[in-house]
Parts: structure tokens; C-alpha cells; sequence
């Protein structure tokens, strides 16, 4: 049953569904929203890995430790909040892990405190947020992928991504100390809020959904409906395509339910102000060229160097029959090579012709 309330004077609609798939035998899905003291809400979703209970236990406490973070200290920044909450949740299943014997338990986790109409974000992995207008994609997170960082150099197009040999693997995640450039862990928080108009949607979830469901169907899928009915259609379609993971969406709505899809609407390329660069507590980080700690909690480096913050606006959706239009722009200039060349041999005889006679 979705949860409608105002956050400083601005309608709010939250859902959350989880499910195990088609596939896998145990859910290591977490989530979690909670309405704050201040009159905001927050919402989380956590991803766990590490096999044998332990990606559950990871995301459970990603998600208890967040919450009680950034309950604590309401009159706070809510980006500090979302900053150090990430950290304290780091270093808690750093601890786990330890206590238990269980090396290479992890999470990944988006984030989101909701003052209003403003929405903070913060991210470590790759479950994702995506935020919705009148059936279209206005805005996502990137992802803190491998893959990703080859998109953002040009090395490997969107659709490439996706049977990749690395696709999936991580370059940040909670429980792990160091991010896979070796570099200290540092979540990724928004510097300036997203801002939301009446019946946009936001969407948090994990990989198990947007392996297998396009941006553009995400946006799509959930026009004109209630948290509740959006969370659960969208699980629908995930398991209809195979459902090879847990999926668990989010669902936030400002107001009833969502615009109706508009196919004549064109969203801006959409940037909050000042998110290309993300926040920075201002406190010193420990430093990289310390002792990393052993095993499991770093992961393994990248092929390349990462790219820059992966919360800015994705590139976007490719023109149909863009491939086409690419290969015959390239064979238009193989052909132009021997035209090129033939007449600048011509000009040649022609000039030492008249060098000759001359």
C-alpha cells in the first residue's frame, strides 16, 4: 500500500517492492524509507553480493545504517548526511566481514533524502535512480561500473555494454575500502538537489531491473500510475524477460500518480546546477598511498582509468539507424581517399609538364 504525505508543503507518494526472480533461490535486495523528524522522507535500496547470505546480510546493513545516519542529525546538510551515512555503512560491513570470516561481502546503494521538491542523491555501485516526466526519462545516475568507464571514454557504445565480458563488474561498493583505482572509497552525492514538478516519479532499483528493461521502458512502463501498480508492473516485465536476478524497485511519486505518457514532450538534457561536480564533506581523506587492507576489501583494479563522476546526465539515446548513418560516412571517405589522390598525382604531372617546357 503507497504512502502519501506532504514534505514541506509538497505531495509525496512512496512504494517499495522486492522480488527474489526467476532465478535465484534467496533475496539479497534491501530497502528501506522512513519519514524524518524534519518532514522529509528517505529512501534506500541496496544490492548485496558475496554469495551465501552474505550479500543479504551486507545490504541489510547498508540499509539499517543509513537510515539510523541520517535520522540522527535532521537540522544537518542532507548531503553530509547521505555522505557519511555511505561511509559509517562502509565501515560496518568492513566489520562484519571481519567478525564473521566472511571476506568479499559487499553492497551497492542508492540513496535519496526527499526535502519538498528537492531530492538529494547519493550512490556507491550500480543500482540506480531514474527520474520521470510525463512518461520520459528526464534524468539517472550512472552507473560505478567497468563498463560505464568504457562508455564515457568512447571505447564501447550503450548497447555493448550490456554482453560485455565485464558487464556488471563494479569499480565501487560498500564493503570494500578502496574503490578500484585503488583510490579511498568516496561516495558519490549529488553537489545540488534534483528538483521534482507535481506527478514526476522517481525510481530507485537494483540491476535486476535495468539489466533487463531499457530507460526509455522504465519511463514509459510506469505513465499515469500509482507507486504501487508502477513498483509491480515494472517486476512483472523484469521476470517475463527471465528475472536472472533480485529485483527490487522504488517508486516515488509527487502526488497520486504519475502524467500520463506524452509522446510530444522532449525533455531538456536535463543537468541539476553544479552536479557535474559531486559533494565533498571537506574533511581529509585517508590517504591512498596507505596500506590497503588485504583480500576481498579492495576491488580489482580497472582495464582503464575511471571516468568522471558518474552522477552527471547520460548521453543520450541514440537516433534510429545511427550504425547506418556511421558506416556510410566511413565508406564515403575510404572512397574519397583514391579521388583525393588521383588528383593530386594529376597536379603533379602537370606541373612538372610545365616545369619541362618552361
Amino acid at each position: 500500500m503507497s504512502e502519501l504525505r506532504r514534505s514541506h508543503g509538497f505531495p509525496l507518494n512512496v512504494e517499495v517492492r522486492s522480488d527474489v526472480g526467476r532465478v535465484r533461490a534467496n533475496n539479497e535486495d534491501s530497502f528501506g524509507h522512513a519519514w524524518l523528524d524534519d518532514g522529509s522522507l528517505f529512501v534506500v535500496v541496496a544490492d548485496g553480493m558475496g554469495g551465501h547470505e552474505a550479500g543479504e546480510v551486507a545490504s541489510g546493513l547498508a540499509v539499517r545504517v543509513l537510515e539510523d545516519a541520517v535520522t540522527r542529525d535532521s537540522e544537518k546538510d542532507p548531503r553530509e548526511r547521505i555522505y557519511h551515512g555511505l561511509l559509517e555503512a562502509n565501515d560496518a560491513i568492513l566489520e562484519e566481514g571481519r567478525r564473521s570470516g566472511t571476506r568479499g561481502m559487499g553492497t551497492t546503494a542508492v540513496a535519496s533524502i526527499f526535502r519538498g521538491s528537492e531530492v538529494h542523491v547519493g550512490l556507491i555501485g550500480d543500482s540506480r535512480l531514474y527520474h520521470v516526466r510525463r512518461g520520459q526519462l528526464v534524468w539517472r545516475t550512472l552507473d560505478h561500473t567497468r563498463v560505464q568507464m568504457l562508455i564515457e571514454r568512447g571505447e564501447i557504445t550503450e548497447e555493448a555494454a550490456r554482453t560485455h565480458p565485464e558487464a556488471g563488474m563494479l569499480t565501487r561498493a560498500l564493503g570494500h575500502s578502496r574503490m578500484a583505482d585503488g583510490q579511498p572509497l568516496v561516495p558519490d552525492v549529488l553537489a545540488e538537489p534534483l528538483v521534482l514538478e507535481e506527478n514526476d516519479a522517481l525510481i530507485f532499483c537494483s540491476d535486476g531491473l535495468h539489466d533487463l528493461v531499457d530507460d526509455w521502458e522504465v519511463a514509459k512502463r510506469i505513465a499515469g500510475m500509482e507507486p504501487g501498480e508502477a513498483a509491480q508492473s515494472l517486476i512483472t516485465l523484469a521476470n517475463e524477460r527471465g528475472g536472472h536476478d533480485n529485483i527490487t524497485v522504488a517508486v516515488v511519486v509527487a502526488g497520486d500518480r504519475t502524467d500520463a505518457f506524452d509522446p510530444d514532450y522532449v525533455p531538456e538534457n536535463y543537468l541539476p546546477a553544479g552536479s557535474e561536480d559531486t559533494f565533498d564533506d571537506g574533511a581529509a581523506h585517508p590517504d591512498a598511498d596507505s596500506a590497503a587492507p588485504s583480500g576481498d576489501e579492495t576491488l580489482p583494479p580497472p582495464t582503464s582509468t575511471p571516468g568522471a563522476s558518474t552522477t552527471r546526465s547520460p548521453p543520450p539515446a541514440p537516433e534510429p539507424k545511427s550504425g547506418s548513418m556511421r558506416i556510410w560516412m566511413i565508406l564515403a571517405v575510404v572512397l574519397a581517399i583514391p579521388v583525393v589522390l588521383g588528383a593530386a598525382i594529376s597536379f603533379g604531372v602537370m606541373l612538372g609538364y610545365f616545369l619541362l617546357m618552361s
